[in-house]
C-alpha cells in the first residue's frame, strides 16, 4: 500500500502551527467561542459559528486555497 492509499489525512506543516496555535490560545477560545466551531488559517480565526458545514464553507472561501484547520470549542465551566 502506497502513502497515497491510506486513509489516513497528511498532516502539513501550516495543520501543524494551527494546532499549536489551537492549543496556546485554549483558554482565550472557550471564553470567546464557547460551544462554536472555528476556522483557523494562519494562526488566526477565519470563520466561527455554531454549525460545522457552514463554518467550513465559510472558511474554504475565505482562505483561498491555503490550508485552513477546523476545531470545535466545548462549552466551559470557567465562563465568567
Amino acid at each position: 500500500m502506497t502513502p497515497m492509499d491510506s486513509e489516513e489525512p497528511i498532516e502539513t506543516d501550516e495543520d501543524i502551527r494551527n494546532d499549536l496555535w489551537f492549543k496556546n490560545n485554549y483558554i482565550d477560545l472557550i471564553q470567546d467561542h464557547p460551544n462554536q466551531w472555528i476556522a483557523v488559517c494562519g494562526e488566526q480565526i477565519i470563520s466561527s459559528g455554531n454549525i460545522k458545514r457552514a463554518v467550513d464553507a465559510d472558511a474554504k472561501e475565505k482562505a483561498s486555497g491555503r490550508v485552513y484547520s477546523l476545531y470545535f470549542i466545548p462549552p466551559s465551566d470557567i465562563m465568567p
